[in-house]
């Protein structure tokens, strides 16, 4: 499976973790019209806590400015912090099903493709390693265990 997304050239006066997350915006706005597409035919999803554009802006604002607020759902951040994760997994496997003349990937094909070739794979990994490092205990076994796979480090 081949990541579609076409990421423009990067700016030189932003950070490493910045042009991280503006990849991660444009890859949410171009995978958005497969995911659309995905909800006209099921008529469902398994996006379920966060609407796709309030869980990329706090996995972004976390991951660039460790903003610990979720002004959302008032759920303990840790817990805030995993769902939106789960709900941006579901978002990109139901991109990636809808995509037309395709057939849904595999979990194997699925599980490469966005832990090695998209931006929010690169995003979840950034924010699993910051994590580790917060004084919240919570936040740092989020981290360790519920973002990624323990192999995706």
């Amino acid at each position: 499976m081949a990541c579609t997304v076409h990421f423009a050239p990067e700016s030189k006066d932003e950070t490493h973790l910045e042009k991280l997350v503006t990849a991660f915006e444009r890859e949410k706005t171009q995978l958005r019209v497969w995911y659309d597409l995905g909800r006209e035919k099921g008529k469902r999803t398994a996006v379920v806590r966060f609407g796709h554009d309030a869980a990329f802006s706090l996995l972004s604002a976390y991951v660039l400015t460790g903003d610990t607020r979720d002004p959302e759902t008032g759920l303990p951040f840790a817990v805030a912090l995993r769902l939106a994760a789960q709900d941006l997994k579901a978002f990109y496997f139901e991109a990636a099903a809808a995509r037309p003349g395709e057939s849904p990937p595999t979990s194997a094909v699925f599980k490469r493709w966005f832990w090695e070739d998209t931006a929010a794979g690169f995003v979840l990994r950034a924010i699993k390693e910051k994590c580790l490092k917060e004084a919240d205990k919570s936040l740092r076994m989020t981290g360790g265990l519920l973002l990624a796979p323990l192999e995706q480090v």
